[in-house]
């Protein structure tokens, strides 16, 4: 009874916590319409642990980000102004150190500022090695940051500190994003014989006038389509989207802070010296990562082209053919966007023996099919479902969320489940992206159940080149896609491939990274898979 009491008491609390953390309007477009009274207890249950997830989800990461709205463009913080430092520095250091930098933050008039929320991106680099890793980002909330690296390498280590956005922007991005559903468009095609007829259709269509509602209940997935008057609801065949970059909620300030992206903040300090010491040890890593680690920043450094994890060691081979005993049996279900399509393209380019199945979908999105009768093995991709941005048509009918296709596996030691969720969701308001995972998760739950010896690997996003349409693709909402990824798969027992780390080490700043990243991620893959 006590702890019956308790939760309540909690329950009541986290709901007083989110009233007060976000207005009148994003609430309204947070907390989603109640399951139909038709639903038996167990699902309006389920739906409540949805809400209430979700919720507590987005209390986490709104505590992160400053609310403010600045009329004057000097009070923006800028990186010219703002300065890194050392703390406690020395003439050298150690291969496996680990080293903090400072960084105090001031805006355009020179004045200290009193709030945390700058977008910052920190990478240690040695050009010479060819060699980088990225730095995790401590915000104290009062314009001071400290930053976290691991010394991997010995040699001459440049620190390069970068304002993305500053947290002016941050704060537009987040509360403009949360706002409304403006920033893409969706249209249906309803098909009869001899007829067919387009449609406006939606996440957040006006419910006044008549809507057709596609709704999975389990898991609250909704989606509409206007109504016509000469069509059925079950017509719908096909659905597109798009862009709409003409429109914007920012102020004129607000847009004008973006004519400064990704610039380096001045450090008042040398590259330093890095050097193999005696207590140092081996450094060399002898057990192979396996599923089940954590989600880490950083979670290793590039040198050379080449990869290296933090506390475990990759798959060596020159291709992939090589791991043909590998590779037999195998059941390699890909579910996500253009991203992890790049790694299905580059094994379909490098495993001479899988042969397509064609489909018979024409447009770039479509589903693919490959199979090796020689191996006894298939590999498929398949797009998530809506949001999925494209503007020629897909089907609608064959349209399932991957919590849907997960469900839909049975599951083996054969089995391999590949998936990655983000850049399509940057234009939609965050509970979209929260709900899909927290619902992927409960899947691979129900996956683990039934056939704990499936294996699945979860991707992150990649950094991108960030030269324009902030307002929906800019990197800090990939970047808080990645701290909601942290919460809701932590202690579920996949393999990561962190593509949002490996990338800023690999300094490549493109959504799609060229083949020498792509072959480390891909290498990672399969160092879980074998």
């Amino acid at each position: 009874m006590a702890n019956t009491a308790m939760s309540k008491r909690f329950l009541a609390l986290t709901v007083i916590i989110f009233l007060t953390s976000v207005s009148h309007h994003t609430l309204i477009k947070y907390f989603r319409p109640a399951i139909p009274m038709m639903c038996s207890t167990t699902e309006v249950q389920r739906a409540s642990k949805i809400q209430m997830t979700i919720e507590k989800i987005f209390i986490q990461i709104d505590q992160r980000i400053p609310k403010i709205n600045i009329t004057d463009k000097s009070k923006a913080t800028s990186a010219k102004n703002s300065k890194v430092y050392l703390n406690n520095p020395k003439d050298s250091y150690c291969v496996g150190d680990h080293l903090t930098v400072q960084v105090d933050v001031y805006d355009y008039l020179g004045k200290k500022k009193t709030y945390g929320g700058d977008y910052l991106r920190a990478r240690i680099s040695t050009p010479e090695l060819v060699a980088g890793s990225s730095g995790r980002i401590e915000d104290f909330n009062n314009g001071t940051y400290h930053i976290h690296f691991i010394l991997f390498w010995e040699g001459k280590v440049n620190i390069n500190v970068l304002l993305m956005h500053p947290s002016e922007v941050a704060s537009a991005l987040w509360t403009s994003r949360n706002e409304w559903h403006g920033y893409v468009d969706h249209l249906g095609k309803f098909t009869k014989p001899g007829e067919q007829s387009e449609v406006i259709c939606g996440f957040d269509l006006d419910k006044k006038q008549g809507l057709c509602e596609y709704k999975d209940v389990r898991d609250e997935e909704l989606f509409y389509c206007v109504r016509h008057q000469n069509f059925s609801c079950e017509s719908l065949s096909e659905v597109k989207s798009w862009w709409r970059n003409d429109r914007t909620l920012l102020t004129p300030v607000q847009k004008s802070l973006f004519d400064n992206i990704r610039v380096e903040i001045p450090r008042d300090f040398p590259p330093i010296n890095v050097m193999r010491c005696n207590h140092t040890g081996n450094t060399s890593v002898e057990e192979r990562c396996k599923i089940g680690l954590k989600l880490e920043y950083p979670s290793g450094y590039a040198m050379k082209n080449m990869w290296y994890p933090k506390g475990c060691s990759t798959l060596t081979y020159s291709s992939l053919e090589e791991l043909d005993k590998c590779l037999k049996g195998k059941f390699i279900h890909m579910f996500g966007d253009s991203i992890v399509r790049q790694w299905y393209e580059y094994m379909v380019g490098k495993i001479k023996t899988l042969q397509q199945f064609s489909l018979y979908e024409d447009n770039w999105s479509r589903q693919l099919f490959h199979l090796d009768i020689k191996r006894n093995m298939k590999m498929s991709w398949k797009r998530h479902t809506f949001p999925f941005i494209s503007s020629s048509y897909q089907s609608w009918k064959e349209e399932r969320t991957i919590t849907r296709e997960i469900d839909l596996i049975r599951g083996d030691k054969r089995t391999v489940i590949i998936l990655t969720v983000g850049a399509h969701f940057r234009a939609y308001p965050i509970y979209y992206f929260t709900k899909r995972l927290y619902n992927i998760r409960l899947a691979i739950e129900r996956l683990f159940l039934r056939s704990p010896e499936t294996k699945v690997i979860i991707k992150t996003e990649n950094t991108s080149e960030m030269k324009k349409n902030f307002e929906t693709m800019s990197d800090f909402h990939a970047y808080v896609h990645y701290f909601i990824m942290e919460i809701i798969f932590k202690d579920l027992g996949v393999g990561f491939v962190n593509g949002w780390d490996m990338t800023n080490a690999f300094d490549t700043n493109a959504l799609h990274p060229p083949e020498k990243v792509i072959a480390n991620e891909v290498r990672m893959l399969m160092t879980y898979i074998c």
